[in-house]
């Protein structure tokens, strides 16, 4: 198993323990996909977690929308109003169908933090974010466990990769270099490496 999965699987529980004790019950529910139009960030080691559930159309529409994601980000990696910009586009993750997320029991660990018990409507991109409408510690414990993934891919590849969702599922379906170096000068050539928001090698 990935040792993404097991984090995955480790903080699905952890919320529920979360969640049961403190009486919460997160508003979020199939069918609300406001989320699925953020910028999210995913590891390497989460994406090839996830690579081996990708279905064939899945793996069709990242291939498709791969480069228009690296487009976007070429141009708003180093504008601080870029995360704004891209969720009020509302460009949906191509893993989205039919409002639902169709890779749910293997969604990255930046997508499960993420609960509201406020009016899902307030989610919306219209609607502009508001101070406490996200639960601060569901995020927190999913954070945790992303940089103990994060470690874990350091210890495995001796760095890490971190970018946006679907321009690195994209790139890893197209054959992502192994070696840093190399990881270093295919992002620079594409033009997303560093900045704001762009790829990060560490």
């Amino acid at each position: 198993m990935n040792p993404a999965e097991a984090h995955w699987l480790a903080l699905e529980a952890d919320l529920a323990d979360y969640l049961a004790q403190k009486g919460v019950r997160p508003s979020c529910r199939a069918g609300c996909a406001a989320c699925c139009f953020g910028l999210v960030t995913l590891s390497r080691l989460e994406g090839e977690a996830l690579l081996p559930h990708l279905t064939g159309p899945q793996r069709s529409r990242l291939l498709g929308e791969g480069p228009r994601r690296l487009a976007l980000l070429r141009e708003g990696k180093d504008d601080p109003r870029f995360p704004s910009r891209f969720f009020l586009s509302r460009i949906p993750c191509p893993l989205l169908e039919e409002g639902l997320c169709g890779v749910y029991p293997w969604r990255p660990l930046a997508c499960r933090g993420l609960l509201t018990q406020g009016d899902p409507r307030l989610c919306e991109p219209e609607a502009g974010l508001r101070k406490g409408h996200f639960l601060s510690a569901p995020w927190r414990m999913a954070r945790l466990r992303m940089e103990r993934v994060w470690e874990e891919e350091k210890r495995r590849y001796g760095f890490l990769v971190l970018g946006e969702l679907a321009s690195l599922l994209y790139l890893l379906l197209s054959g992502f270099p192994r070696e840093k170096e190399e990881a270093e000068a295919l992002l620079q050539e594409l033009g997303i490496l560093g900045g704001r928001w762009g790829f990060q090698v560490a």
